[in-house]
């Protein structure tokens, strides 16, 4: 019996996901440290861009692909000549231009190697970004001091707008953190040299920038974790009397408070906020090291524990709703079941006892990570059942139909695991992501739709015999040096990966099932052939 089960659970997967695609889309650099390596991957006018390398000296560069292949990446321009990635960071899209910096420099581009351009020589720090009012502000340093003393900066796209918008710390650096806009103004924690980290919020101007509430009299309160909901900011705070606490603002000094006052010993460290139901969900702690679900309207009084667990155990305890996505009108989240003793995909309707678990996966569970609703499906990462290694994970919401795209692995080397998610894009959804050899970073995407995944076909190189029994051989000319030979199964995974040679490459698929698969021959990141092979 021990040996069905698993055959039925293979069988259920590859019966579930056959409408579901998984596609290493990029094998650009491979023998370079960390591959392509694309980071902030940003969509703009109809065009997919990123930050990557595709030479082995590992220099970031601005490329693009318009159509989300391989095929056509291409590359803007190199911003540094000896600077090794990463160097490129802030990709933020200002109107139809990219805002971005390189440390010591702000640039500015269009898509195209002529638009693209330095706008300023300005030291930036390494708080994100945000748009406001058709500028970008960011921390910086326009003297260019050392250390750098950063303080608040706009621009907006042109050096001549490139300008400080306020001094907050006459004396240093300001040491500004977790940007973010909302309702027509930037909230920030800062240090003006007298209160350490406290809460400001500034509309653009000089006169509008300002210290909006001392939280903590003693040391820095750490405002972080900012979320929108009904008009007002919801963020996590640090006071002098309860520690980290549940806050709101609407952008004044009056109407910034402090909803909560639980776990006073310790606090309640709110976050993961997610709206439902009219509703701010968020994960948060109740007693020491108790993470549990809560939800609040807004209110003290509305504030309250959804879903809680209380089993022993070592490390951090509690229900830990780590992640959360709202899918098809339900609450789905990470949440640690007790009767198991694994964490599990839960499902939820915002009551108590309408939170339930949707999956019971073996060997410590599913740990559901990095929630995302895409199309007709819940995305998110967890562990195969084989090498308990991270996967990309698609479900409709009930335990059958939870599936992984990507066979289970074996090889116990991150075999699909999306470091940077989640970007839709013509039809698909990419991200960043390591397969089967870690330092590989590619561009990858899943898509519910067959079309989203190329098929270049020619059948051009002799491959022989097709059918087989497991062993083809795959003859390549001498004008195919530098070649890399991969093998993908029907629904688009790799399964085979060799470096090819001239004249005859064998190529060994005995251990894998019966079926159609895809051989693909690339050289000079390009595929110059594809086709289809039989095993029987």
């Amino acid at each position: 019996m021990k040996k069905i089960l698993p055959l039925i659970f293979l069988l259920l997967v590859c019966t579930t996901v056959k409408s579901q695609y998984v596609q290493k889309v990029t094998n650009i650099n491979y023998y370079g440290f960390n591959g392509l390596n694309p980071t902030d991957i940003t969509v703009l006018n109809g065009k997919l861009y990123f930050f990557g390398t595709d030479d082995p000296q590992y220099v970031d560069k601005l490329m693009y692909t318009p159509d989300g292949s391989a095929a056509g990446v291409t590359v803007v321009k190199q911003i540094d000549t000896v600077k090794q990635y990463p160097s490129l960071r802030h990709l933020t899209i200002l109107n139809n231009l990219l805002i971005f910096d390189n440390y010591t420099q702000l640039w500015k581009s269009d898509g195209t190697t002529g638009g693209t351009s330095s706008i300023a020589t300005i030291k930036v720090s390494t708080p994100n970004f945000v748009v406001l009012n058709n500028k970008v502000y960011f921390a910086g340093d326009n003297t260019n001091s050392s250390p750098t003393n950063d303080q608040l900066m706009q621009t907006d796209g042109t050096t001549a707008g490139t300008t400080l918008v306020k001094t907050i710390n006459p004396s240093g650096p300001a040491h500004i953190f977790n940007l973010y806009s909302f309702g027509g103004k930037i909230y920030f924690g800062a240090d003006d040299g007298v209160h350490l980290g406290q809460l400001w919020v500034s509309d653009g101007t000089a006169a509008g920038t300002m210290l909006l509430k001392i939280i903590n009299t003693t040391t820095t309160a750490y405002p972080n974790f900012f979320f929108g909901f009904n008009g007002k900011v919801y963020f996590n705070a640090i006071d002098d009397v309860t520690g980290s606490q549940l806050w709101v603002t609407d952008g004044t000094s009056s109407g910034t408070l402090k909803i909560t006052s639980i776990n006073t010993s310790e606090g309640l460290f709110p976050s993961t906020f997610t709206v439902f139901n009219s509703k701010l969900f968020f994960m948060g702690v109740d007693t020491i090291a108790y993470y549990q679900l809560w939800s609040t309207d807004g209110t003290t009084a509305g504030t309250v524990k959804v879903k809680t667990d209380y089993t022993p155990r070592s490390g951090y305890s509690g229900f830990m709703p780590t992640s959360m996505a709202v899918h098809n009108n339900k609450l789905y989240m990470a949440g640690y079941d007790s009767v198991s003793a694994s964490t599990q995909l839960f499902v939820s309707d915002g009551t108590t006892a309408g939170t339930t678990k949707v999956t019971s996966f073996p060997h410590g569970g599913l740990y559901p990570s990095k929630l995302y609703s895409f199309q007709s499906k819940l995305i998110m990462t967890g562990g195969d059942t084989i090498s308990g290694e991270e996967e990309l994970f698609a479900s409709d919401g009930i335990a059958a139909g939870t599936v992984c795209p990507t066979p289970p692995s074996t090889w116990g080397q991150y075999p699909f695991y999306p470091w940077e998610a989640w970007v839709p894009f013509n039809n698909a959804l990419y991200y960043k992501a390591a397969y089967a050899y870690f330092a590989d970073y590619q561009l990858c995407r899943y898509t519910e739709n067959p079309s989203g995944i190329e098929q270049q076909a020619s059948g051009n190189l002799p491959v022989y015999p097709n059918p087989a029994n497991g062993r083809f051989n795959v003859v390549l000319p001498k004008t195919s040096g530098n070649a890399i030979i991969e093998v993908y199964n029907i629904i688009g995974v790799l399964v085979h990966r060799q470096t090819a040679v001239i004249n005859i490459n064998t190529i060994d698929l005995t251990d894998h099932p019966a079926g159609v698969y895809i051989l693909k021959v690339i050289s000079n990141n390009q595929i110059i052939d594809s086709q289809k092979i039989i095993k029987n």
